[in-house]
């Protein structure tokens, strides 16, 4: 999971990936860290930990038009693709192999996967990547052998939901980040008009703890 360092500070910048992340790593005076580094930060008491979250269902669509989508719609089959995590970790459950199937097949399969279908899939694998994991799991991963607890006091902390125009703003204030420039590649992907009920449960099921603790609606 991203963990940045705002320069000249003792500020720490804790996200996950589809929560800006591409954005913070063009941001001049962020540099990315280890975990490692991060918990070093987070033990001295003067550090300021700035946590950024966003809607599960947004942050799940966004994940979807990326690697479903858009990446597959532009990958180059002149060369041997190299499919990241994100969408390997569903290849198993999808009846696909790098070895025994072609690139070409991968991409048709992929965009051919609706959304609610992508949900299905999801919840056979959300815990083997960062990606798709539950926002909160930064603070204290269940899956992690070592810095398991990043060691963050609610002292140190502060919550930003990126898609609240005023918390962005909060954020942005107090760290550098310039808000006016967001990397976004996948904008003429369309989004499902409607999730439905399969979808929302499974959602819903996943990141209950992301909804509860960072006061987001659960449909």
């Amino acid at each position: 999971m991203p963990y940045f360092r705002v320069h000249n500070s003792h500020k720490l910048v804790l996200t996950n990936f589809k929560v800006m992340f591409t954005s913070f790593t063009e941001t001049s005076n962020f540099t990315k860290i280890k975990r490692y580094n991060a918990f070093l930060l987070a033990k001295q008491s003067w550090t300021q930990v700035h946590f950024t979250v966003r809607d599960p269902y947004q942050k799940a669509i966004s994940l979807y038009k990326d690697k479903f989508q858009f990446t597959p719609l532009n990958a180059d089959l002149t060369k041997p693709v190299k499919w990241e995590k994100p969408q390997r970790i569903f290849f198993s459950k999808m009846g696909l192999s790098t070895k025994h199937h072609s690139d070409q097949k991968i991409k048709e399969t992929l965009i051919n996967t609706s959304f609610d279908q992508f949900i299905e899939l999801l919840e056979k694998c959300y815990w083997l990547d960062e990606h798709t994991q539950p926002q909160h799991w930064i603070l204290d991963h269940p899956r992690y052998l070592f810095f398991k607890k990043l060691g963050v006091t609610l002292d140190q902390l502060s919550i930003y939901r990126m898609d609240q125009v005023k918390e962005l703003n909060a954020f942005a204030e107090s760290t550098g980040f310039d808000n006016s420039k967001h990397a976004n590649s996948t904008a003429e992907i369309t989004t499902p008009e409607e999730l439905s009920a399969k979808s929302l449960k499974i959602l819903n099921t996943i990141y209950k703890k992301d909804f509860t603790d960072y006061a987001y609606e659960m449909r």
